[in-house]
């Protein structure tokens, strides 16, 4: 009780008859004191340290939710990306000559000091600039991040069978071309970290935050050492300069398709370093006639309400078989309309703004109308001043097959609904959609549920459940389920690609002329005046 009192806490019944919600880990707005610590004027995080060049242009960041700037960040030129490049080939070398063991140490202690004091800083900073609802960003997204980012920490412990004799691919570069969340990140930050890669991440001001804090807490402790993870904010065509530095041997992308990028930064798939594309895409749910619906119901509500970390940007397209449309349709309804819309620092919000750079799909639902199809869109509460970010829960139903909600992924609160007449329509429909990285199956009878998601195509099948992550197990991007091993093989050189070194022959020199040896002299003789002149 003495401690209760200290804290100022309410008593316990009154807890209890309230409910209202406890405070925010990290004290009042965590995220807002990290940047006045800073003066609201960061620089790039290179080399262990802030660089801040100069006479830079000044690019803002802003607040999701209504726009206004909270810092400002130096606009990355090329200068810069030299300094980070050299900064990265400088520290590989002595990185992957760790050893996994003690790379996987060094990355359980960034997992450490970004769950300790620094968590609520880090939930903060997403939802301030993302717009994820705080209850996302200081609960699930952040327990995900950190699980993807221990599980190949421990891959580089204990050294995972098959990778043996592959080495790192050198220098990393990450460019991020839009919204991209911190699960996301990691899942390619982990990996590559761990193979004893040194990583530069290019990102937009609308995302460089919570990556600037990241990389100042990789210095604190010596989680990592100087020059493996650089992070430099910049506008879209700063990946255009890493076209100058063959140093760079790997280039990845999130937050865009890569076709958008890849002909940005080299212009051919044939030229340049290996590219790797961006995991993600919308979320497949089938729901049969034995499902249990209310469940259904809520956890696609939740998904519509926050997008599962790594495919935060895709939407939900729901299949629900005849006998339970309407059933299911006026659940969702119920449901959608019962989500808090408002401030994504707030602790009860469920829905918060749409993310930096993503349009509204106003374009989508008015050309559902225009086709005749049914769109319920829940009332928006008072909003924030500048609060234009915010989109309606919506669900759009009747719709058809060849729909545009159906071919394009659409963001923000949307769900499709459109009835199949059974699992195997359902399949059908499933496998035509394009981009999709999940899919969900709902169904109380297991033997039908397990035969419908063993033959949908997607890589990560849930089962009455939804946004159920395991790094070990696999975190789907498409159609190819990706566990860590393969997560691992994505930035790492087999023994077989190895090059040879320039100081050792191809194969043994071999005199030709040897006196010593008259037979092959006359053989060589003969060869030779055979020979076309």
């Amino acid at each position: 009780m003495a401690a209760l009192a200290a804290l100022r806490a309410p008593p316990v019944p009154k807890i209890f008859a309230t409910m209202e919600e406890g405070p925010v880990p990290g004290g009042i707005n965590p995220g807002e004191a990290w940047l006045e610590s800073h003066g609201r004027s960061l620089g790039h995080f290179v080399d262990g340290t802030w660089l801040k060049p100069p006479g830079r242009t000044s690019l803002e960041c802003q607040e999701a939710s209504t726009g206004r700037t909270v810092a400002v960040v130096p606009a990355g030129d090329s200068s810069d990306v030299a300094v980070a490049v050299a900064a990265a080939a400088a520290a590989a070398e002595a990185w992957a000559g760790l050893g996994g063991p003690q790379r996987g140490q060094r990355l359980t202690r960034l997992a450490a000091t970004l769950e300790g004091d620094s968590r609520g800083t880090m939930g903060a900073l997403l939802a301030l600039a993302g717009g994820r609802p705080l209850c996302r960003t200081l609960g699930a997204d952040l327990d995900l991040g950190l699980r993807l980012l221990q599980a190949p920490a421990g891959g580089a412990q204990l050294g995972p069978p098959g990778l043996e004799g592959w080495t790192p691919v050198g220098v990393v570069a990450v460019v991020l071309g839009g919204p991209c969340s911190l699960p996301a990140l990691l899942w390619k930050l982990g990996p590559l970290l761990a193979m004893g890669n040194t990583a530069l991440v290019l990102s937009p001001p609308a995302a460089a935050l919570p990556l600037l804090l990241l990389g100042e807490l990789g210095g604190e402790g010596a989680a990592l050492p100087p020059g493996v993870l650089n992070i430099l904010a910049g506008p879209p065509g700063l990946c255009q300069a890493l076209r100058a530095h063959p140093e760079v041997t790997s280039v990845t992308f999130l937050g865009a398709p890569q076709e958008e990028l890849q002909a940005v930064v080299w212009g051919s798939p044939c030229q340049g370093p290996r590219l790797g594309g961006p995991r993600g895409g919308r979320v497949v749910v089938v729901v049969l006639d034995s499902a249990d619906l209310d469940s259904a119901a809520a956890a696609i509500a939740a998904t519509a309400a926050a997008p599962p970390a790594l495919f935060p940007g895709g939407g939900c397209v729901v299949l629900a078989q005849d006998a339970v449309l309407a059933a299911l349709e006026r659940r969702l309804r119920a449901r959608l309309g019962g989500l808090r819309v408002g401030d994504p620092l707030d602790p009860r919000t469920e829905v918060g703004p749409l993310g930096p750079g993503t349009p509204p799909p106003e374009e989508v639902v008015q050309e559902a109308r225009e086709e005749g199809a049914q769109v319920f869109q829940a009332p928006l509460p008072p909003l924030p001043e500048g609060g234009h970010r915010f989109y309606p829960p919506t669900l759009i139903s009747g719709v058809a097959p060849t729909s545009r909600c159906l071919r394009e992924p659409a963001p923000g609160p949307l769900l499709v609904l459109l009835p199949v007449r059974g699992p195997t329509e359902a399949v059908a429909v499933a496998s035509a959609l394009p981009q999709t990285a999940a899919a969900a199956v709902w169904a109380q009878d297991i033997t039908v549920a397990l035969d419908t998601a063993d033959r949908l195509p997607q890589g990560l099948v849930w089962l009455n459940s939804l946004d159920l992550l395991d790094p070990s197990g696999g975190c789907a991007g498409g159609a190819a389920d990706t566990d860590l091993d393969e997560a691992l093989r994505e930035f790492g050189c087999p023994p077989w690609e190895q090059p040879p070194k320039a100081d050792e022959p191809l194969s043994p020199a071999v005199t030709v002329d040897d006196p010593g040896d008259p037979e092959l002299a006359q053989a060589v003789a003969a060869a030779r005046g055979a020979a076309p002149r």
